[in-house]
């Protein structure tokens, strides 16, 4: 689990469309924060480049921040949303949910890949088919990993990696499909179709030997 990320909310005034589209020319994007101790969110706004890096990653669900609120209350949360510009990808909006001690939340987490240039199977001609990018799964707050790993260096030609292969943190609930392929790896059409006709050209071989030694006798 990586340090936590301190961010400084500060009071939005106004509200909607407009209110919003004022901020981010500033600098600033429009949120609100929630959780099991706040009924009603929270809305405030948050420098742009406080959480530029963590939104970028694409696994911000796995970062813990501690957020300093306005009127100075501090609180443990994760960006649980993160709407952005469809055309630009500029963020337009972040939703903060709290981290409450005990009380488990769901989270998805990146798979990461070790080994992949000591594959065995790539070795041969393989080809690692990374399938699944995230599994979803049910933790408390100070159990979330950063990511789950998955050794692919002795996977050999066809061999798959399933969710129920993967360890993860003790405690935690896995809510993926436990045989859903995480990832393979795959045998190349071209290496495939090569194998098999050298196996035919063996074949022959032997057929042909055995003829001419019937022939012989």
């Amino acid at each position: 689990m990586s340090e936590n990320v301190k961010v400084v909310l500060e009071a939005r005034e106004g509200k909607g469309k407009e209110a919003c589209s004022k901020l981010r020319p500033a600098g600033y994007v429009p949120c609100v924060v929630y959780g099991p101790e706040y009924p009603e969110s929270v809305p405030a706004k948050v420098k742009l480049s406080d959480i530029a890096k963590v939104a970028a990653s694409g696994h911000w669900e796995t970062q813990t921040m501690l957020l300093t609120l306005p009127g100075g209350k501090e609180e443990m949360a994760i960006m649980r949303e993160v709407q952005k510009d469809i055309l630009n990808g500029k963020i337009l909006h972040v939703d903060f949910m709290q981290l409450v001690k005990g009380h488990k939340l769901t989270v998805n987490v990146p798979v990461e890949l070790v080994g992949r240039d000591v594959c065995a199977g790539v070795k041969l001609g393989g080809v690692i088919d990374h399938l699944l990018r995230e599994i979803s799964m049910e933790v408390l707050p100070g159990q979330i990993p950063d990511s789950v790993a998955v050794d692919v260096s002795s996977m050999k030609l066809g061999a798959m990696v399933h969710v129920k292969d993967i360890a993860v943190p003790e405690g935690a609930s896995v809510l993926s499909d436990p045989d859903e392929v995480v990832v393979a790896v795959m045998i190349p059409r071209g290496v495939s179709e090569a194998e098999e006709t050298a196996e035919e050209q063996k074949e022959v071989e032997v057929v042909a030997k055995g003829k001419a030694k019937s022939e012989e006798e």
